[in-house]
Parts: C-alpha cells; sequence; structure tokens
C-alpha cells in the first residue's frame, strides 16, 4: 500500500529517516543498478522496502539426494564433486557439477547450468551446499536443471526457504534483488536492517481489535517468510491497510460527490420506452429489464449515477447502454461510450447503428483513425449538440473534444480503463456532472464488487438471451493435441476459423520451463499440423496499431487460425470463430479462462472450447467443464468458485488480475471477511471523524491523500 512509502522531499532537505536514503546506500547497488532501479521507481530505500513479491518459490522442504523425483522442484543439501565446463553444440557453455550426498557418497545426480561460468569460480568441489530447482531425468540420470545454489552454513535467502520472486528489469537478476532486500531487512554484519523504521499508520486499537502484527514485523516476514502461515498473516496486515485506505477514499469521495455534484434530470415517459422496447428485433431478458429499470431511476436525479453494470459475455449490456442513451437524447441531452479498442468501438458502433435504426439517437465513431473534414464535422457537431452520441476510444476524453450538453458517459470494460480516468468525462458536463454507466464482462463477487467499487452502485445481468449457443468445452492432455489440430482442420474445411491462445509471448530458454509460447506455437503450427492454412500472430508487445490490423484480417476471414497471447481475452466478436483451443490451461485464472472461451459461440454455429492441460486434477479446470441445471457454470458462477478454490487469504498465486491501483490486494484471492472488517471499520472511523482531522488518524489521512495524488483519482 502506499501508506508508508516515502514522501518526495526538496532536494535541500536531509533526510527524516534511513527510509529517504538513496538506494545506492545498500551494499552492492552501484550507479549502474540505481538506474536499473530507477525505471521502477525505486530510488529510495524505502521505495525498495515497498516492492513485494508477486510470488514464493516453496524450497523449504529438504530431500535427500537419493529420493529425488523427475519433473519437480525440489531442494537438497549436497556436497560439489567435480565441476566441469564445456560448449554445447549451439555453443552456449555449460557447467556440470555431481553431487555427493551430505557424508560425501558419490551419486548420479548431476546439475546443470548454461552460461553460469561464475557457479565453477565461486563454489569450489567439497564444499557444502543448498541447491534447489527442477529436477528432470537426462538419459538414465537425475539432473538439477539451472538450480540456485547457496553455501549451507550460509543464510538461507535463495534456497532452504519460501523464497521471494520480485518483479524485475532487464539488467538485474533476481538473486540481486533479494540480497538487496535481505540487507535492507536484516542488514548484514556491520548495519542494522531498516525495516524498523518504517512507520505504522495503523493506531494500536485498531491493530488489536483485529489481531494484526506491526507494520516492520509484516514487511520483514512478507519479504523474507518464516513460513506460510506468518506470510499469510503479514499479507492480511498489508491488505487490511490498503483495503482500509481504499474504503476510507471511496467512502469519502463519495459523501463529496452526492453533496456537491449536480447532474440533469434525464426521463422519458413509460409508453414511449416502451415502444422503444417492443421495437428490438429480441425480447429483453428478465436481467435486462432489472438492470434498466435501476438505471432509468438513477437518470431521473440530479444526484448523477455511478453505476457498474455487470454481466456476462453476450448478456446483452450494450442493448441497456443504448436504451440509456436514447433515454438521454430524449431530454436533450448527449452521450459518449467509450471502449478500450479502436476495434471494440467499431463494433459498438455498429450494435448502435442497428438499435438505433428506426428513428434513433444520431451517432457517429470519432477513434484517432477519423481524420480530417470527417473528424472535424463530428468535433463540430458534439459542440453545437446536433450529434447525439459518439462512440470512441480515450480520444473522446482529449481536451479538444467538447460537449454542448454530456450528461452520460458510458465507459465499456472500465477495469481496462482505469479509476484515474473515470472523473475526466465529469469535466466535459458543461457545468453539470454526467451520470456515469461503468460496464463489464468480468464477473465479480458481490463481496468484491462492494469494495473496489464502494463508490458506485451494481447492477447485474445474469442471464443470456434465449437461443445463445451453450458452448461445449473439453479437458485435453498434450499427447491428445494431433486430434485437437485435426479438429481444427475440419472446422476451416467448413468456413469456420479458431483461436490458439498461449500463455508466454518467447519460446522457453534452456533449462526453463517448457510453457507454450505463442511465437514457437505458430512457428510450429504453420510448419506442421497447420500446414497449407492462413495462420496469424498476435500478442502484447505489438504496437496496437498492429494488433488491431491482425484482428481486422481475421475478422474480414482473410486468417483461419490466430495464434495469441490473452490479448485476446477481450476483443471484438468473431461470429465465424467456433474453436478455442488453450494451451497450458492451468495457468491462467477461472475469469480468464471463461473470457477466453466467451470469444467463440458468438455465431449460429457449434463452437467449442478445448482446454490443454497435464494437469488433471486441477480444480480450476474441473470447473470449466462443470455442468449446472443442464448448462455450464457461469461468469458468476465461476468467479464465486474461484474465490472457494484459492481459499480465503490465500496470496501465493500469481497476480491474474484486479485493478492496477492495488498493489497487495487482489480481488481475485482476498479474503471476504477481510472486505467487511475494513468496510466496518472505515465506517466506524468516519461517523467520528469524517475529516481524518484527529491525530490518531493522521496517518491513514496522510495514507488517503497519497493514494488520491498517485492514481490521481477525484
Amino acid at each position: 500500500m502506499t501508506s508508508t512509502a516515502p514522501r518526495v522531499r526538496a532536494a535541500s532537505e536531509p533526510p527524516a529517516t534511513s527510509l529517504d536514503l538513496p538506494v545506492t546506500r545498500i551494499p552492492g547497488i552501484g550507479s549502474e543498478s540505481a538506474k536499473l532501479l530507477e525505471r521502477m521507481k525505486i530510488q529510495t530505500i524505502g521505495d525498495l522496502l515497498w516492492h513485494l513479491p508477486t510470488r514464493f518459490d516453496d524450497f523449504s522442504k529438504f530431500v535427500p539426494l537419493r529420493r529425488l523425483v523427475p519433473n519437480a522442484t525440489q531442494t537438497a543439501v549436497a556436497v560439489l564433486g567435480h565441476i566441469s565446463q564445456r560448449r554445447t553444440a549451439t555453443g552456449k557453455l555449460m557447467t556440470e557439477a555431481e553431487l555427493h550426498e551430505e557424508d560425501g557418497t558419490p551419486t548420479q545426480v548431476r546439475a546443470t547450468w548454461f552460461g553460469r561460468a561464475f557457479v565453477k569460480e565461486t563454489h569450489p568441489e567439497g564444499e557444502r551446499v543448498r541447491i534447489s530447482g527442477k529436477v528432470r531425468f537426462f538419459g538414465r540420470t537425475l539432473q538439477f536443471s539451472q538450480p540456485t545454489l547457496e553455501r549451507a552454513d550460509a543464510e538461507a535467502v535463495h534456497t532452504g526457504r519460501l523464497v521471494p520472486i520480485y518483479p524485475l528489469t532487464e539488467g538485474i537478476k533476481p538473486g540481486q534483488m533479494r540480497r538487496w532486500l535481505h540487507t535492507a531487512i536484516e542488514g548484514g554484519p556491520r548495519r542494522t536492517g531498516v525495516v524498523g523504521e518504517v512507520p505504522d499508520p495503523l493506531p494500536a486499537a485498531i491493530r488489536e481489535r483485529h489481531a494484526l502484527p506491526d507494520i516492520a514485523s509484516a514487511l520483514r516476514q512478507v519479504h523474507f517468510p518464516d513460513d506460510e502461515r506468518r506470510l499469510l498473516s503479514a499479507r492480511r496486515r498489508l491488505a487490511f491497510d490498503e483495503l482500509l485506505v481504499l474504503q476510507l477514499a471511496l467512502a469519502q469521495r463519495r459523501a463529496r460527490w452526492t453533496a456537491q455534484a449536480s447532474a440533469v434530470p434525464l426521463d422519458v415517459p413509460d409508453a414511449e420506452l416502451a415502444e422503444w422496447v417492443a421495437g428490438l428485433p429480441f425480447t429483453l431478458t428478465g436481467a435486462q429489464q432489472r438492470s434498466l429499470r435501476e438505471i432509468r431511476k438513477d437518470l431521473a436525479r440530479r444526484v448523477p449515477m455511478s453505476r457498474l453494470l455487470e454481466g456476462d459475455v453476450g448478456s446483452g449490456k450494450t442493448v441497456v447502454a443504448a436504451l440509456a442513451a436514447r433515454i438521454a437524447t430524449a431530454s436533450g441531452a448527449q452521450t459518449a461510450l467509450m471502449a478500450p479498442t479502436e476495434l471494440l468501438a467499431e463494433q459498438h458502433a455498429r450494435s448502435l447503428g442497428a438499435l438505433f435504426r428506426n428513428g434513433g439517437p444520431t451517432h457517429a465513431l470519432l477513434t484517432s483513425s477519423v481524420t480530417g473534414d470527417a473528424r472535424r464535422a463530428i468535433l463540430a457537431g458534439l459542440a453545437e449538440g446536433s450529434l447525439d452520441v459518439v462512440v470512441g476510444t480515450h480520444a473522446l476524453i482529449e481536451e479538444h473534444v467538447a460537449f454542448k450538453r454530456l450528461a452520460l458517459a458510458v465507459v465499456d470494460e472500465q477495469h481496462r480503463f482505469g479509476v484515474r480516468q473515470r472523473a475526466t468525462f465529469r469535466e466535459k458536463g458543461s457545468g453539470t456532472d454526467p451520470h456515469l454507466l461503468l460496464t463489464t464482462a468480468t464477473p465479480i463477487p458481490q463481496t468484491l464488487s462492494q469494495t473496489i467499487y464502494r463508490d458506485l452502485d451494481i447492477s447485474v445481468i445474469d442471464e443470456l438471451p434465449v437461443g445463445r449457443k451453450t458452448i461445449t468445452t473439453h479437458l485435453r492432455t498434450r499427447d491428445q493435441l494431433p486430434k485437437v489440430w485435426e479438429g481444427i482442420r475440419l472446422a476451416v474445411e467448413r468456413g469456420q476459423q479458431a483461436f490458439v491462445v498461449t500463455p508466454r509471448i518467447d519460446p522457453p530458454e534452456d533449462g526453463e520451463d517448457d510453457v507454450p509460447s505463442a511465437i514457437a506455437m505458430e512457428k510450429d503450427l504453420r510448419q506442421g499440423e497447420l500446414r497449407g492454412l492462413r495462420l496469424a500472430l498476435m500478442h502484447g508487445r505489438m504496437a496496437a496499431k498492429e494488433r488491431d490490423a491482425i484482428m481486422r484480417r481475421f475478422a474480414d476471414r482473410q486468417v483461419d487460425v490466430l495464434v495469441a497471447t490473452t490479448v485476446v481475452e477481450v476483443g471484438i466478436d468473431i461470429p465465424n470463430a467456433t474453436v478455442m483451443v488453450i494451451l497450458g490451461a492451468e495457468r491462467f485464472g477461472l475469469a480468464q479462462l471463461h473470457q477466453l472461451r466467451g470469444r467463440v459461440g458468438r455465431g449460429t454455429e457449434r463452437a467449442y472450447c478445448v482446454l490443454v492441460s497435464e494437469a488433471a486434477d486441477s480444480e480450476r479446470l474441473a470447473a470449466m467443464v462443470e455442468w449446472k441445471d443442464g448448462r455450464p457454470l457461469n461468469g458468476f458462477e465461476l468467479a464465486l468458485r474461484d474465490l472457494e478454490i484459492r481459499g480465503a487469504g490465500e496470496f501465493l498465486g500469481e497476480r491474474q488480475h484486479g485493478v492496477p491501483e492495488l498493489r497487495i490486494v487482489d480481488l481475485a484471492d482476498v479474503d471476504p471477511r477481510l472486505i467487511s472488517e475494513t468496510a466496518e471499520e472505515a465506517d466506524r472511523i468516519l461517523i467520528g471523524d469524517a475529516t481524518l482531522e484527529r491525530p490518531e488518524h493522521g496517518a491513514l489521512a496522510d495514507a488517503v491523500d497519497q493514494l488520491w495524488r498517485r492514481y490521481a483519482l477525484a
């Protein structure tokens, strides 16, 4: 969280504590390393302390060399035998060490490293070491591949414990970051650690009420935990701080917003609305009707609406948003609809074109691709009020886009838009505050929504339109892939298209886990099983325009198979795509898997999702193929199942989703009890001290202030 992060000081101001000292005061961090750390916004020792691990490798359990098993990550204590070095056929330097049992008994186990010449220089033969890493068969012998090594008599930092894994930038090695942080926290031979200087933002009474450790203990354990129980306790403390500050900030903002803001009331007679609904080419579901009633009630008030519309993929959120826009138009006001990408904006513009065909509002698409006379005409129409609805991307919040009477702002897939930009639309209201409707297809359990969107009301579309085809989901292993590729060939022969999604972009290097990659998979399929088909590659390192061009080709049926990473998780409709293959499926969260599955099944043909994984016992994958009441689990049921599977308070997994505004809390696995505790605590504090002016709340007030400044929230 931000509450204890060091403040920015004037150049002439002396450091208040060691936390304000430059990182170069940590042994081993020179000027070059400091430049690399600055890329990650780490300049002071305090910044470094708040650079938190994203996950942990459990190297805490020791196994004798003779009991090692293949294809598992393990830790052992060994004595180094003969160490040799040679060049491989590809020219890479390989270091190989024989490993003996602790008593010196020789074994057949080896350790190999590629490109790590220093191993031979820093670890002599006969040295007793801790060794941790993946164990594989090489021929008939077992070997540690690219393991981590430490002297057995040295303090456990890189092996023999829960080992922290940190976000890095190119040029900084994992071991370096661990060593620097260990020095900052634990100190060294001639210095003490500085973690004890971190001020605690929570009053003692709150810590005692919720049985929370002090901040110094929590930081120490969250970096270098003694065991999993203490790690979870430490993460819970930091998460409590962050959620409490967020709850305080959002509650204060909502109070100000309700008291100060003024919106244009938007209303329409019942008969006119009923006529619009009757003219739709389909019948609204009960959930759509309920959401529309809630939105309509909000729009009619002078207090501006702040509502989140949650709905599964294909549940019909756009129709509800379009009806809200018609209400605005009927009241003489304008609507702006913003999507995260140009392609999605174009899709929304097409959808509105169909929905507004018979006497609906005037509308236009405004993106960075719209230039010249067309752009000038749209800008003029918005400024003079002749244009009722505009659809676009971030271009809509540029300063030179002026509205005559903007009264409704709709932000699609708002978790990709960000809280920071939410308020910017409010500045476009020409003296009034526009009503705000945010939409998302990522279902979030209600208890979690109430935390992160505490300043929003929530409407849920929890049923799909009648006639929507069920996507058949299969779970397959790698050795069944030939039949999967054969199925894609058959689909393409029928004139259909397919997605193939991988967890990573680049092929694994020597010694890394064999995780499927987009680049290698596209090449292999092009030359092998799908030779002759039209393949395309798409991933997150490509420029947005390049990705859009590829998706356009796919939408125009110029591509048969799109091999991609999760950049296709939220994307335009491709009604002709009927097959989604997800490789390494166990590496994705349930929400991601569900979103990816929702990329197919948009047309009239039967659609299939194939999850490829060796993790036969994965509860997440089992949930993806589970049925309830004659249908697969929907997004809301999967979100709740994800919470159950991960377990309350479990923080050891990779961050999969959540909001970028939070550094500790991940909505996917935060303990629901923590949410209610922090909500109650925030309300308790604000009832007695609405502006956080009491001395005991000074640190919390500073933390709320820093939250606003850090994220430019309003």
